[in-house]
This record gives C-alpha cells, structure tokens and sequence, in this order.
C-alpha cells in the first residue's frame, strides 16, 4: 500500500512539474509573439496546477503517516545514513509539500504576467526586440526547466548553474527596472512592465528553491540563505 501511495506522490508531482515548465514556456511564447490568445489560455489552464496541488497534498499528508508507522518494516532503522538521506519516503513526502508549494507559485507568477499582459496595454515587440527583456524570458525559462530536470531525475546535479543564472537573473531585471523607469511610458505602460519583470523576477526564485530543495532531500543539507551566513570578511 505505502510503495503504490509513493508512487502516485511521484507521478502527481511530475506531473506537476512539467505542467508548470509548459506554462512557463507558453508564456514566453505569448510575450514574444504579442500572442493574447495564448494568453488567456495560459490564465484558463491554471486549473490544472491548483487541482494537483489539492491531489499532491492530500497524497503528501497520507504517504507522511504511512511512512511514519511502516519505516521499520520498509527496513529503514537498519541502513546506513547515505540510504536514509536517498530513499527514505518520509523526507521525500516531506520535500513534496515543500516543491508543491513553489512549483504552485511558479504557476501563479506566470499566470500573473499572462493576466497582465492580456490588458493589451504594453507595446508590441518589446519582449522580442528589445534587451534586457528577451534576455530575462530566457533565463527564466531555463531556470525553470533546470529545476524539473533535477526534480524528475531527483539529483541535485545543476545547483551552481542554478545560482549563477538567478544572479544573471536578478541583475537583468534591475537593468530593465532603471530603463523603463526613465523612459517616455506611460504610467500605466511602465506599472505593467514592472508587474511582469517582478513576476519573472519571482519565479525564478521559486525555481531556485525547488532546486535548494533537491539538495536537501539528496544530501541533508539545507543550503538556503547560505551567503547572508557568511561572516563578514575583515
């Protein structure tokens, strides 16, 4: 019974995550095509992440107590700390709660620049012709996608790739920030853009800490805010 709660926990949460990454990339799609239509189908589709969530929960919450009285006879009180740390399905029904609730919120910020670009009230062509916006759905994109890879294949393999492009990430929507800030936009035009930009801005975030999340199911370690740790060099 807990092996076939597991398994539909594994497959509801890919099933997740590669929505989320086809929502991701439609969404660069519409804002490169001016396409609305895709658009409002992306804001229509939303749905279907919300409703795995429900599942994802409901299976997280049941897999975590049949874990909790069936660890012994799935043998886990007798392995070494390497087989625990990997196969142990209390950690990896605890983690799916965590990437449950980031991959939603990776949904909710590509429905959120869909939403605000469906308003029709922001130029043609700037996200296709115009830097560093292009440069900012690329990256975004790639973000997202590095975080399903890892989650599929539950490895951790592309974490400082990941921290390398969220720092591109940040510094790209600071650059659009300041040039549309002190451009001729309209006020509407230009709250529009900062919406978007702080919404991608956002998901990229999330996509990081599914990723931050691969790490600590993989490896016990719990890399979060590792930097604002640091002590001040002298």
């Amino acid at each position: 019974m807990i092996i076939s709660k597991f398994y539909y926990l594994r497959k509801n949460l890919y099933s997740m995550a590669e929505l989320v990454l086809e929502q991701v990339i439609m969404l660069g799609d519409a804002l490169e095509n001016d396409d609305y239509a895709l658009a409002n189908e992306i804001v229509d589709r939303d749905d279907m992440i919300d409703e795995l969530e429900k599942e994802n929960d409901n299976l997280s919450q049941i897999a975590i107590l049949e874990a909790i009285t069936n660890r012994n006879i799935l043998g886990m009180g007798d392995v070494d700390n390497e087989i625990v740390l990997k196969k142990d399905p209390l950690r990896f029904a605890l983690s799916a709660i965590r990437i449950t609730r980031n991959m939603e919120r990776m949904g909710d910020q590509v429905v959120n620049c869909a939403e605000v670009f469906r308003y029709k009230t922001i130029r043609p062509g700037i996200f296709k012709k115009e830097e560093p916006m292009g440069l900012i759905l690329s990256r975004v994109t790639t973000l997202a996608g590095m975080a399903v890879e890892s989650l599929v294949e539950e490895k951790e393999r592309f974490m400082g790739s990941v921290n390398t492009i969220e720092d591109e990430l940040n510094g790209l929507c600071d650059e659009a920030f300041k040039k549309y800030r002190e451009s001729e936009m309209n006020k509407t035009e230009f709250a529009d853009v900062y919406r978007i930009i702080l919404a991608l801005e956002r998901l990229g975030d999330y996509a990081v800490n599914v990723a931050e999340e691969l790490v600590r199911l993989n490896t016990g370690k719990d890399i979060r805010h590792l930097e604002n740790a640091k002590p001040p060099k002298v």
